[in-house]
Parts: structure tokens; C-alpha cells; sequence
């Protein structure tokens, strides 16, 4: 008996959707509920990093297509996506990668969760700034399942947003859980009714996008570097002098200032890439330097998480 070779399956896209200042990223496979493939997942880092640098983008915002956010890695592929550079182990890989160039972006984030976030989809949301979620939502982080093991990457950032307790017992049961469980638990930021949903997100997002660019990008620097500094010490680093320096130099606190007293809207002017460009010596996350990846065996039939 002949062996039937496995059918081709199509790897899925990743394109840039804008709405103004918003840059949406969608996630793009709906025939296997957007799980990403490793071409998908090796493609973020490249496009996170050019909206990161394009001045009309003051929001990038995180989504999947069809109404539902990610069944997570494509299953069919784990090893090529949790493989890492050199020793093909598999702690994180593509999705680490990813994970780590979002989370890196200075603009503020946010992720739009309907139907499904499961597995390594929450990685994605889970980096960004802002989850807002429908309350139909399901949230599973499901390698206990499966036979594999979550992201080292994704372990240390999900400690850091829930605690450990939490966090042992999503990854330890690999139950599936609601969207209010979730929001509980500091995994969302909101969480609305479906039919408020597209209206909820879109005045985040043009809320965001109307805000000073050198206070968001500035809270989110001191933001990111407050869990591992030294009490009393958070803003004393060269960037965070710089940020502040902006304050006094850059136009945004004078305009913010004297639209207040004129009881006017704001028009901020202050735009970071320039910043940013001037303060970077090395190569953003994401580029593609990868050497080969030892990939293991995978049954091509298991199911999808």
C-alpha cells in the first residue's frame, strides 16, 4: 500500500491593517482558527519593528481575523516554532522571539481577544499593554495537554502579571477559563459584551493615539524597567534622565499646558522615533540571524491545541 503524501496546508499571513494612527496587525488563518505557523510567527519581529519606526503609527494594536484571536502555535509544527537557534531545544524559539519584539515596542499596544486566546496566542497578548476582550472569551495555556512545555519566556512573564499561584495553576491544569475569570486575575484589562466590543476597542485605541506620544512611551519605559529596579532608583537610568529631559525641552508639556488653560483638546506634538533611533547603538529584536534549528519528530495528525 502506497503512503498518501500529507496535503500541502496554507502557512497563514500576517498583514498590517491602518485606521489612521492605528496599525492593526492581524493574525491570518482562519481555516485553523489563526494558529500561527512559524512563517507567521518569524514574521511579527520585522513588521513590529517598522510600525515601532513609522511616525503616522502612534498605536499598534493586535488582533486575529474572523472573530477569533488564536488557537496559538500551529500544533502540525511545534518543534519549528518552539526550536531554539542552535540547539533546537525547545524553549521557546519563534514565539519567544515574538514575544520579545512586542513586548520591546515603545508605542502602546493593544491586544483585541474574541473567541480564543489559547497556548502561545497568549504570549502575544500577554506582552502588550492593554487587553480588551469580549466576554464570551476563552483564555488556555494548554502544553500540559499536549505533552510540552510553555515558553520559558512566557512562564517568567506570566508570573510577573498573575503570581505564581496563578500562574501554576493555568499551566499545571491546562484548563481553559473565562474571560471574568481572567480579568480577576489581571490576565485583561476590560472586558465587554460582544455587541460593545468594536465600539469599546475603538475608543481605547483613539484614545491612546490622541495622548502625549513622550508620556505613554516614557510610562511604558519606566513601566517596564520597575520590576527589577531597586527601591528609590526607578528613573535614574541615562534613558529615563532623557525621557524626562524631553519634558522640559520637547514641545508636548507646553502644548498640553496651555490647552488646559484653554480648556481645549491637546494636539501633541512629540514624536519618539527619532529618540528611540538616537539612543539605539545595536539591532532591535527581530532580525533575522537565525542559524539552522534541529527540529524533532511530530505526529503531522495531533490535534490542535
Amino acid at each position: 500500500m502506497t503512503a498518501q503524501p500529507v496535503p500541502e496546508v496554507p502557512a497563514g499571513t500576517v498583514h498590517v491593517r491602518r485606521d489612521g494612527p492605528v496599525a492593526w496587525l492581524v493574525l491570518d488563518r482562519t481555516d485553523r482558527r489563526n494558529a500561527l505557523s512559524p512563517a507567521m510567527w518569524a514574521a511579527l519581529p520585522g513588521l513590529l519593528e517598522e510600525l515601532d519606526a513609522d511616525p503616522d503609527v502612534r498605536v499598534i494594536g493586535l488582533r486575529g481575523a474572523g472573530g477569533v484571536f488564536s488557537a496559538g502555535a500551529d500544533i502540525s509544527e511545534v518543534f519549528e516554532c518552539l526550536g531554539e537557534p542552535g540547539t533546537g531545544l525547545p524553549r521557546g524559539g519563534l514565539l519567544t522571539e515574538a514575544e520579545t519584539a512586542l513586548a520591546a515596542v515603545h508605542k502602546p499596544t493593544v491586544a483585541a481577544l474574541e473567541g480564543y486566546c489559547m497556548g502561545g496566542a497568549w504570549m502575544l497578548a500577554g506582552a502588550c499593554d492593554l487587553r480588551i476582550a469580549t466576554a464570551s472569551l476563552r483564555i488556555g495555556l494548554t502544553p500540559a495537554r499536549i505533552g510540552i512545555v510553555f515558553p520559558a519566556s512566557g512562564v517568567e512573564a506570566l508570573v510577573r502579571l498573575v503570581g505564581p499561584g496563578t500562574a501554576s495553576y493555568l499551566l499545571l491544569t491546562g484548563d481553559t477559563v473565562s474571560a471574568s475569570d481572567a480579568q480577576r486575575w489581571g490576565m485583561l484589562t476590560r472586558v465587554v459584551a460582544e455587541e460593545d466590543f468594536d465600539r469599546v476597542l475603538a475608543e481605547v485605541v483613539t484614545g491612546l493615539a490622541q495622548r502625549s506620544q513622550l508620556s505613554t512611551q516614557a510610562h511604558k519605559h519606566l513601566v517596564r524597567l520597575s520590576a527589577g529596579a531597586v527601591p528609590g532608583t526607578l528613573g535614574t537610568d541615562g534613558t529615563s534622565e532623557a525621557l524626562f529631559r524631553q519634558v522640559l525641552d520637547g514641545p508636548d508639556a507646553r502644548i498640553g499646558q496651555q490647552a488646559f488653560l484653554a480648556r481645549r483638546p491637546p494636539r501633541f506634538r512629540w514624536s519618539g522615533e527619532e529618540f528611540w533611533a538616537a539612543r539605539s547603538g545595536a539591532a532591535r529584536p527581530g532580525k533575522e540571524h537565525r542559524a539552522p534549528i534541529v527540529r524533532g519528530r511530530w505526529p503531522r495528525r495531533a490535534a490542535r491545541s
